[in-house]
């Protein structure tokens, strides 16, 4: 073993017999979380509360289903408006560099 394995062990030794101390929370500690959390529960709402960033993401949604619908609704490769960059990209991946 190194030096410091045996630093170590010895350490956690000493540790496993090291007297645990009764750690008791300060007087009215727990009445003051209770008045704190009572505050909070009545305080007003901040702007970002949960209903607007649910709000938020319906509408993020509903804008991204709306711009991936005209990609869906085309029925051939060559009338659809994104035609074009699927075309190029195509042409630009070199297909015999991978087998």
């Amino acid at each position: 073993m190194n030096p410091i394995d045996d630093q170590l062990n010895r350490l956690f030794r000493a540790a496993q017999n090291a007297p645990v101390p009764g750690i008791a929370p300060a007087f009215g500690l727990e009445t003051r979380v209770l008045a704190a959390w009572r505050d909070a529960s009545t305080a007003p709402a901040s702007f970002w509360d949960m209903a607007v960033l649910t709000r938020g993401m319906i509408l993020a949604g509903v804008i991204m289903a709306a711009c991936f619908l005209p990609a869906l609704t085309t029925s051939s490769s060559n009338s659809s408006i994104f035609a074009e960059v699927v075309q190029s990209s195509d042409a630009s991946v070199d297909s015999d560099a991978y087998p």
